[in-house]
């Protein structure tokens, strides 16, 4: 059986770009009131700790599973640029948990939903190198982040959206990283086909973790 090639595959610039346009209309496709992290109408102080508990625990997770790569990596700038983004995490990390503390929350004795466990610590954790691993995460991931920023800034206190807006910066250099190594490596169109397999198991992942989001958000009414 003959391999797919470079001749086989979209021009690299073309196909990243296919990328966030099938993103986009997938996340178009949805309903609004599903399109972010709960209801759009302003958090509940209840509702905000516990965005801030699951946020704190994904940019811990994310710390850990991006520093479980490095092992791995045989791309230099994927290699260089994913140590800064894991330090970027650690940061996140500081930063949303000592705001959650200041609304009197903790990560102490709080578990995460099946759904964020196996979007998060296991999808985004897993991938056979660093062109899957990084389309998954850099490129959804952080575009959805970015996403939920976003929808969230009007919903949450003036706190916490100076908060949002020094960790953007971040999250877009995250994002641009994913495209230059998409855009370098993704060259044939097997490795085109694993890109695209994993963005959009990645988007789906992330509805479902959402759809968990909305369904804890229940129990605090």
């Amino acid at each position: 059986m003959t391999q797919p090639t470079a001749a086989d595959a979209q021009e690299p610039k073309a196909f990243y770009a296919g990328l966030l346009a099938e993103l986009a209309a997938r996340r178009a496709a949805i309903a609004p009131t599903r399109q972010s992290f709960g209801p759009p109408r302003k958090l509940s102080r209840a509702e905000l700790v516990e965005w801030l508990k699951f946020q704190a625990w994904y940019e811990l997770e994310a710390a850990g599973f991006i520093g479980s790569w490095l092992d791995d990596v045989k791309e230099p700038e994927a290699f260089l640029g994913l140590a800064r983004q894991v330090s970027d995490e650690a940061r996140h990390y500081t930063l949303f948990r000592h705001h959650l503390e200041s609304f009197g929350g903790s990560l102490e004795g709080w578990v995460p939903e099946p759904e964020w466990v196996a979007w998060v610590s296991e999808f985004y954790r897993a991938g056979n190198d660093t062109l899957e691993r990084i389309a998954a995460h850099n490129i959804t991931g952080e575009l959805g982040a970015m996403q939920a920023f976003e929808t969230l800034m009007p919903r949450v206190p003036e706190s916490t959206r100076r908060l949002l807006r020094k960790v953007t910066p971040d999250e877009r250099f995250h994002v641009a990283l994913g495209r230059v190594v998409v855009q370098r490596y993704a060259v044939t169109a097997d490795a085109q086909a694993r890109v695209r397999q994993r963005v959009i198991g990645a988007f789906e992942l992330e509805q479902a973790g959402r759809a968990a989001f909305e369904r804890r958000m229940a129990t605090l009414s």
